[in-house]
């Protein structure tokens, strides 16, 4: 075996031997086996600001998608340490990609994820399937799905939400395919809303700390106050949106 087939084993065997399941809420009331899909347009200005924040950074704008993406899996399973599939570049994946988002800031967030997809891109062309079943590994990885290229691709067996990023002509599109057993057409929304409004924190101020901002909208956030009121809570936030 050669040096770099012996690196790349090592870089896998530590990504499947430390596990870390990340599961989204069920939000739905009606739990019917089937698929669905909710498109949320990315505003022209958004992008723009986007693209010239990932030149600044010096980082693919792939990295800033799923540096929003992580941010969101946080935000819904209340963990610091995510997993997510990753799909990008030609025929690669989905392979299990783990992000911490313990960063201070949304700069500090925006790099380490940069640092986690290249790593993983220059690892990618190893057989990963062969080293899960050399280590016993069983059980889903992952059941969300980031795919930077926006190819349409079905949910896989364990999958429950896949997260394309598609250019449409002139527009900029996020593209959620989501498992309708797990998630209504309303919370597809919500989970969408809140991928936009991590971007929109990370463009407007790089050096926030992330974690002291909230991805809810205006409406949510109401609500939760006035549950926090009547419950008389210590404010903490479920989940961490």
């Amino acid at each position: 075996m050669d040096v770099m087939t012996e690196t790349d084993r090592e870089f896998w065997r530590g990504v499947l031997v430390a596990g870390g399941f990340t599961a989204i809420p069920r939000w739905t009331f009606d739990p019917a086996a089937g698929t669905a899909e909710h498109e949320a347009k990315v505003s022209d200005d958004l992008v723009t600001a986007l693209r010239r924040l990932a030149f600044e950074l010096d980082v693919p704008f792939s990295s800033v998608l799923l540096a929003a993406h992580a941010k969101v899996l946080s935000g819904l399973s209340g963990e610091r340490q995510v997993t997510t599939g990753y799909i990008g570049g030609s025929g690669l994946g989905p392979l299990p990609c783990r992000v911490t988002t313990e960063a201070r800031s949304w700069r500090e967030l925006v790099l380490d994820t940069d640092r986690v997809e290249t790593q993983l891109l220059s690892h990618a062309d190893f057989p990963v399937d062969e080293l899960r079943r050399e280590l016993g590994v069983t059980g889903p990885e992952f059941e969300t799905v980031f795919d930077s290229n926006g190819v349409d691709g079905d949910l896989g067996e364990d999958t429950v939400l896949r997260l394309g990023i598609t250019q449409r002509r002139d527009e900029l599109v996020l593209r959620l395919r989501y498992r309708t057993e797990v998630l209504d057409a309303d919370g597809a929304a919500r989970i969408a809303g809140y991928h936009l409004r991590a971007l929109e924190l990370i463009v407007a101020d790089l050096d926030a700390e992330h974690r002291q901002q909230s991805l809810l909208s205006d409406e949510e956030r109401l609500l939760r106050d006035t549950v926090r009121r009547f419950w008389k809570g210590d404010g903490n936030q479920v989940g961490g949106l």
